[in-house]
């Protein structure tokens, strides 16, 4: 009994981290670009999002038990499908993490310095890049108590909300964006998948934090806390600012509180955006600094950067990391930095699905139809997605798999 006990509590303590990752920008500034896509209908694709994301997590957690090392799904589908897929899916991850840092720094910028976001989004970014390269790992106390002052702040935002009635909604016309619109219901479903990423935190970990029991339970878990938590808070966006003023804020929940009359309470959620983001922008360097390692060890990038120092870390892949994120901060507001980061991740989620789908029946723990899910449900989401998006996808695989060649070839000399 005790032996349960403490493996119950292992699961709850390690739940945290995964949330940690998932608490941001996609949820404090992702809602808005969806509601721009389809109105209400947001919250239906908020439903899609989670069932891609649960697929891929699932394929995620079964390979890394299977493939034993950092790099995710690059490592999977590199080892599962070649070497020309594996660097598709590489470039793919690389530059869609990049993007999603610099969502998230740009999320912090607007909610806690939205003077000069851009400048509160280089600056937290630097002070990112250099505690990663320092080896800094946040303690297990400071990422629960982020994350239950999070979750805390996103309870009042949604209490504040739908106490107060809003004022009477006014008709709107076809083409105003926010509009309720089922068409665009699969392109709200890729914007929120943004608000799921950060599950390889959990389920590619390089040290296994659960047994495959426990990981029954963490992986459903992290995300259906991360579903709640996004109708939520999309409903009392919604019900507070419709969809049409809502597709138009920067920092939507800061808008709904004060169009609740609730200004007074906006430094509140200033203070829940800034932990959530810095803690998420800390995790965005790392995981980019491990698929950069990943990637060296291949020779898909320069050697190099495999090269770890005395604390641990590769401190070049981490810097440029930070520079990646800081220049993508610097070009790309976050809705639009969410955008090209969601549509980058899901073409890199379907490689991981579409690997998983080979992997023996004794090497998995969940049906092999979820990772045939996850690779049909990430496609149908990422072809629906801006054709600017969409382009964007194909020069980063073209040059992922042109400039690896180069590298690999470079290596061998």
């Amino acid at each position: 009994m005790i032996r349960a006990a403490a493996g119950r509590l292992r699961v709850a303590a390690g739940v945290f981290p995964g949330l940690a990752a998932m608490l941001g920008a996609g949820l404090l500034a992702g809602i808005a670009p969806a509601a721009g896509a389809a109105g209400t209908w947001l919250l239906a694709g908020l439903g899609l999002a989670f069932l891609t994301a649960l697929c891929s997590a699932l394929s995620t957690s079964d390979q890394s038990r299977r493939f034993a090392g950092i790099g995710g799904g690059y490592l999977y589908t590199r080892h599962q499908l070649g070497v020309l897929p594996g660097r598709m899916a590489g470039a793919a991850a690389l530059t869609g993490r990049i993007c999603a840092g610099a969502a998230v720094a740009g999320t912090f910028g607007v909610y806690v310095v939205p003077e000069q976001p851009v400048i509160a989004a280089v600056v937290v970014t630097v002070a990112a890049t250099v505690l990663d390269a320092f080896g800094f790992r946040p303690p297990r106390g400071l990422i629960v108590a982020i994350v239950i002052a999070v979750l805390v702040a996103f309870a009042l935002v949604v209490a504040v909300c739908f106490a107060i009635a809003p004022p009477p909604a006014l008709p709107l016309p076809p083409d105003v964006a926010g509009v309720d619109d089922p068409t665009g219901l699969l392109v709200a479903a890729g914007l929120m998948f943004f608000a799921f990423l950060g599950f390889e935190n959990v389920t590619s970990a390089t040290e296994p934090q659960y047994s495959v029991r426990q990981s029954l339970v963490a992986i459903p878990v992290i995300l259906l806390v991360t579903l709640v938590a996004g109708l939520a808070l999309g409903g009392a966006a919604l019900h507070q600012l419709g969809g049409a003023r809502l597709a138009l804020s920067p920092r939507p929940l800061y808008d709904a509180m004060v169009a609740a009359d609730a200004a007074s309470l906006a430094p509140v959620i200033a203070a829940a955006a800034g932990f959530a983001t810095l803690l998420g922008l800390l995790l965005a360097v790392g995981s980019i600094r491990r698929t950069l390692g990943a990637m060296a060890e291949f020779s898909d990038v320069p050697p190099s950067l495999a090269n770890v120092g005395p604390r641990g870390v590769s401190a070049p892949s981490a810097v440029l990391g930070g520079i990646g994120i800081a220049v993508a901060a610097a070009l790309l507001n976050p809705p639009e930095a969410i955008g090209v980061g969601a549509c980058l991740l899901l073409f890199y989620y379907a490689f991981t699905n579409a690997s998983a789908r080979l992997l023996m029946g004794t090497e998995r723990v969940w049906p092999r139809r979820s990772a045939c899910f996850g690779l049909g449900l990430s496609v149908l989401l990422g072809m629906n997605m801006s054709v600017k998006y969409l382009v964007v996808v194909l020069v980063v695989m073209a040059v992922g798999c042109v400039s690896g060649a180069i590298s690999s070839r470079y290596a061998r000399r």
